[in-house]
């Protein structure tokens, strides 16, 4: 016997509702590059290119996950109990949806027509709601009963916006400063308070589920 999850559901009781996601594709870059990150700090040996590429991810990192956002073009696959987990989808901005599956009563997955529903993407964080007058079919009791792919960012690194940049080369700056107290891997730094200044107006709000 093991202690892993079981997906189904045997009982008759209902699945307490829930969702999560995982990363399909990540970005293949990062908003700064090592050279715009030496210009910022105005280094210009190689010895601490390897440090530097280090606080870039972990500055990138811990600047996506203050602003609940993704900055550059990465595949998310999310999973829900039921459909409402489509009312609100992990990271932001969504670009596309490619597509919407679920579990019928028979526990067989479906793809589920993109005529049933609206992609709200103009709000953040988006949403996806029924079309008028549509019906949602019925689901197997699973954790992952509905599964919704997407691409989130702002597209590839020209497209990020330079306030976040400016964040995010901010915040490698302080760190490089104060190396001593960075723990790399951990994401146990912090934001400096002007970073988190600038990336506020960036900063989506979410609700957090019970």
């Amino acid at each position: 016997m093991n202690n892993y999850c079981n997906p189904y559901n045997f009982n008759t009781t209902l699945i307490k509702e829930q969702r999560t996601y995982q990363v399909v594709t990540p970005a293949s870059t990062y908003p700064v590059s090592l050279i715009e990150a030496k210009l910022h700090l105005k280094v210009d040996i190689t010895t601490d290119d390897a440090l530097i590429t280090n606080l870039i991810v972990a500055a990138t990192q811990v600047s996506e996950e203050y602003t609940n956002r993704f900055f550059i073009d990465t595949v998310v696959n999310q999973t829900s109990t039921s459909f409402n987990g489509l009312n609100e989808l992990f990271k932001s901005k969504v670009r596309s949806v490619t597509h919407v599956k679920y579990y019928d009563s028979d526990n067989a997955q479906q793809t589920w027509a993109n005529t049933n529903y609206v992609v709200n993407n103009e709000f953040e964080p988006c949403q996806i709601n029924l079309v008028v007058d549509g019906t949602l079919p019925s689901i197997a009791q699973r954790v992952d009963a509905v599964e919704c792919r997407y691409t989130v960012g702002y597209g590839a690194a020209s497209d990020v916006p330079d306030v976040i940049k400016q964040a995010i080369l901010l915040t490698l700056g302080n760190w490089y400063a104060n190396r001593q107290s960075v723990v790399i891997g951990r994401i146990s730094t912090e934001l400096p308070q002007s970073a988190k200044w600038l990336l506020d107006t960036y900063k989506v709000q979410v609700v957090r589920w019970q």
